[in-house]
């Protein structure tokens, strides 16, 4: 078993740096290239630890391209982060130039300005004149919510492809390549919706974000399990959810569904209630734990008390549990679940359960008129989602 372990690290390593030095060898910038070994090291570090081994097999890898290299359209929605954008575009910026110049797609980006009141849309017009990637904004004249903003973003792209990123991402520089080459591998059987990025915290380099197995506990469905893959680093691993800061969709298919849910707004389970929508309905999510992402978490929000933040994200997970719940026996687990949790959470002094109940009950009507579309249009049962997971 050792012995299996220390060949898969050592084909972790050797994958990582191969997949940035080839690359870089693409294109005639020394700062790239440089940048490119710096990602090569890094990730063959991370590969090497033991919670990492497994996730590659050289022997298992087929690492020619498939078909031809598809446009990408990358969605950055904004609100007040002039120095969010400063810090973090250029990255993006990067990786875009990297991709484009290495495979021959286009790719362009469109940061959508949420009613953002800073200096923000002064700061992208001089990047739209600058840059030699296209880079176009989309306003809005208030701030309608990250849902939206991504809603505006994809419906503008021009690319089959679109990555959604926080304005608080950085990419590694063949990220965008290793996510979009999901999408040309996929089997037919298998239709592919999402790919999410292996995220790293900006500020720690600890893993922050991987593959996100699935299940119904005690209630509710959960989501937020986290593994790590083995195998080829080209397969599709499933994943019950792709993070709608740092993942790849297929725009036609995130169209058909509807995209992100505005009962969802401001923030939070609206990724989730769309990847559990698309499982549902028979598409498939999945992780790419070769392409890399760095987030600063927590940056976007703003300045909301935690006690709302708390409330809100309370209140969201019930709509995605009232929608979709389909399963008689799991329905009745979860009424019997929220009735406890809605009696017992004031007797320690958290009232944020019962109040996020009470917003929720408020939103009955929309909750019940997206349960009845979604019970119509499910291809797969609760059972058979988390069932993938379960194997």
């Amino acid at each position: 078993m050792r012995s299996r372990r220390r060949k898969l690290a050592d084909a972790g390593k050797d994958c990582a740096r191969w997949i940035v030095r080839r690359r870089a060898e693409l294109v005639d910038d020394e700062a790239v290239r440089s940048e490119a070994d710096e990602i090569g090291e890094r990730a063959a570090r991370i590969y090497s630890e033991p919670k990492h081994r497994g996730i590659v097999c050289l022997d298992d890898v087929d690492l020619r391209p498939v078909g031809a290299p598809r446009d990408v359209s990358v969605v950055i929605p904004t609100w007040n982060g002039r120095g969010l954008l400063e810090r973090f575009l250029p990255s993006v910026v990067s990786a875009a130039r990297v991709y484009r110049d290495s495979t021959g797609a286009a790719i362009e980006l469109i940061v959508v300005d949420d009613g953002s009141r800073d200096d923000s849309a002064g700061w992208l017009n001089d990047r739209v004149r600058e840059s030699d990637v296209p880079i176009r904004v989309v306003r809005h004249e208030q701030n309608l919510g990250f849902g939206a903003a991504c809603n505006r973003g994809v419906a503008a792209a021009r690319s089959p492809l679109v990555l959604l990123l926080n304005n608080d991402v950085a990419l590694d520089v063949d990220s965008i390549g290793r996510l979009a080459a999901r999408f040309v591998t996929a089997a037919a059987a298998t239709p592919l919706f999402a790919v999410h990025c292996h995220v790293l915290d900006f500020e720690t380099n600890a893993e922050a974000g991987a593959g996100q197995a699935g299940a119904f506990s005690r209630g509710f469905i959960r989501v937020h399990e986290r593994f790590t893959a083995g195998g080829d680093v080209t397969a599709t691993f499933p994943s019950m959810f792709a993070s709608g800061g740092s993942s790849m969709v297929d725009r036609e298919r995130f169209l058909e569904l509807g995209g992100f849910d505005p009962l969802f707004a401001p923030f939070y389970f609206e990724d989730v209630e769309l990847s559990y929508r698309a499982w549902k309905r028979g598409l498939t999510v999945a992780y790419a734990p070769d392409a890399m992402a760095r987030h600063r978490f927590s940056s976007t929000i703003g300045a909301r008390p935690r006690s709302e933040i708390r409330r809100i994200s309370q209140r969201n997970r019930l709509f995605l549990n009232w929608i979709h719940i389909h399963d008689p026996s799991w329905a009745l687990q979860h009424l019997v679940w929220v009735s406890l949790l809605f009696l017992t959470t004031p007797l320690t002094l958290r009232l944020d359960f019962p109040r996020a109940v009470i917003a929720a009950l408020r939103r009955l009507p929309d909750v019940l008129q997206r349960r009845r579309k979604e019970r119509m249009l499910a291809r797969r049962t609760d059972r058979e989602v988390m069932e993938i997971f379960a194997r």
